[in-house]
């Protein structure tokens, strides 16, 4: 049979979609031997090897496609999109850099180029591109929401001001909630409170009509999640800890919590530790492990059942897979180090990591919920079912709750080691919690760990929190609520057996 391009990409792409990486990558090879030079087909090829986490082969195909002399822009950009992804800023840099060099006038690529240089803490360069691009595309939204947020992080926060009211004003839009995302954070630290909700609100309202999926699948996930809970007995988790691993026990320890919880803080600190490698939200577990076995079968029981069926092999085949892509994430061997997986939004699902590595231990950074609401509803995140509940505050203070609900069940129901890290107590006493974290974990003190902020500025840190995580420690976001206590009024009923549970009432 003569293959020709088209059937062979559709070949690839069913292979993909039923995990034959493999063939997938030979069709394509092929294809491209009939049609070298393909831009497209260069990129399908290195899709497939990022998707089996091959990220350096995914690579060496771009460098490839870029001496086929196919379009430097698209592969710069496509690389680039990639290494952001996994949070390898600089080695994302160097990808657009080659793409701006291509297209030089391209204000889009210039933004984007100024995004990667201000997630890695080069911020002198991130606001020269931004430059270049707003004189090129002065109505450009992305480029103005950049340079506002330079100035923000610079403590200029007048200048931020007013460049985002005078570019609202000028030139209104369908993305006008970008400006006001980054204007209400601008506006909370001038202190104009009732101004930066005003904004808040604004922007949410115009996100509004596309969260409404999203949010009916967050309560879909919610739903099951508490069902799951019910199933899984105590009898469930003691035969995993009986079960003899075959493999050595992984050194592991499980940050949960809920978003803006504190989790971030407390990675940083404990990742400045040379004992210590942590993950900073890889999303491996959600992507190969959660989805798949607690969300895509066709209820909780069909899941409760996939996780007892669960026998030495499976578990073992478990493991191996979720360090390799770990690693592969990571760019770097994990060795002896405890690996701290890091996941705010892990809480819920907290039975499937666990049935990984029963010799896990738990760390719930536990922060005053009215604190994590209004913390949570001022950051900008990719709208999906994880986040959609920061659409408003009802469904923020639902979603914060509902962690706090399973939190409770799995600390009491759970046989595994746990500890709270109250973030409140990190923040006023650092060396105290600190050396209290680490005695649970089994690691020796470090006079650097109270330094990590010098450390967290040449790191590359993915969650949307990156640019506290450079800063010394500050008190300042302890009470917080109080600021905004009439908008959070409404809703403290959600919160309020929470508030008592857990001492802050």
């Amino acid at each position: 049979m003569v293959m020709d391009v088209p059937l062979l990409r559709r070949q690839a792409f069913e292979a993909l979609q039923n995990g034959n990486v493999e063939r997938a990558v030979d069709c394509l090879v092929h294809a491209l031997r009939l049609q070298p030079g393909d831009t497209a087909l260069y990129q399908e090829l290195a899709e497939c090897h990022w998707a089996a986490y091959g990220f350096s082969r995914a690579l060496e195909t771009c460098a490839h496609a870029l001496e086929a002399g196919c379009d430097p822009a698209a592969i710069g950009t496509f690389a680039a999109k990639k290494l952001f992804g996994i949070g390898r800023f600089h080695e994302s840099a160097r990808w657009l850099e080659r793409a701006v060099a291509g297209s030089p006038g391209n204000p889009v690529l210039l933004t984007l180029l100024g995004e990667v240089y201000e997630r890695g803490n080069q911020l002198t360069e991130a606001e020269h591109c931004a430059n270049r691009a707003l004189a090129l595309a002065p109505s450009q939204v992305k480029t103005v929401r950049l340079l506002a947020h330079i100035e923000r992080r610079h403590g200029r926060f007048d200048d931020a001001r007013r460049r985002l009211t005078g570019q609202l004003e000028r030139f209104p839009g369908p993305e006008d909630w970008r400006l006001r995302y980054e204007l209400a954070a601008v506006l909370d630290r001038l202190g104009d409170y009732d101004a930066a909700m005003s904004e808040l609100l604004a922007a949410k309202k115009q996100l509004q009509p596309q969260a409404a999926a999203a949010l009916a699948e967050a309560a879909a996930i919610r739903e099951r999640q508490l069902e799951l809970a019910r199933l899984l007995r105590r009898e469930d988790y003691d035969a995993w800890l009986r079960t003899g691993l075959r493999s050595p026990m992984v050194p592991i320890a499980f940050l949960c919590g809920h978003p803006r919880s504190g989790t971030t803080l407390l990675e940083q600190i404990l990742d400045a530790h040379d004992g210590v490698i942590g993950t900073d939200e890889s999303g491996v577990l959600s992507r190969e492990f959660i989805g798949p076995i607690l969300r895509q079968p066709p209820s909780a029981a069909d899941s409760a059942a996939e996780l007892r069926r669960f026998g030495p092999d499976e578990v073992e085949q478990g493991r191996d897979a979720y360090l390799r892509f770990t690693e592969a994430q990571l760019g770097e061997s994990i060795g002896r180090r405890l690996l701290v997986e890091k996941e705010p939004t892990l809480t819920p699902d907290l039975p499937l990591p666990l049935r990984l590595f029963p010799e896990g231990k738990i760390i719930f950074p536990l922060r005053d919920p009215r604190d994590v609401c209004v913390s949570y509803f001022f950051t900008l995140v990719p709208l999906g079912a994880s986040s959609a509940a920061s659409i408003d505050l009802r469904s923020t203070c639902e979603a914060c709750a509902h962690s706090l609900v399973l939190w409770t069940h799995w600390k009491t129901t759970l046989p595994f080691p746990c500890l709270e890290s109250r973030y409140e107590t990190l923040v006023r006493q650092p060396e105290a919690e600190t050396r209290r974290v680490l005695n649970f974990l089994e690691l020796p003190w470090n006079e650097k760990l109270l330094s990590f902020h010098e450390q967290s500025r040449s790191k590359q840190i993915r969650t949307p929190t990156y640019a506290d995580a450079a800063q010394p420690l500050y008190q300042r976001a302890i009470g917080r609520w109080k600021n905004y206590e009439k908008h959070l009024a409404p809703h403290l009923d959600i919160l309020l057996p929470h508030l008592r549970a857990f001492g802050y009432e």
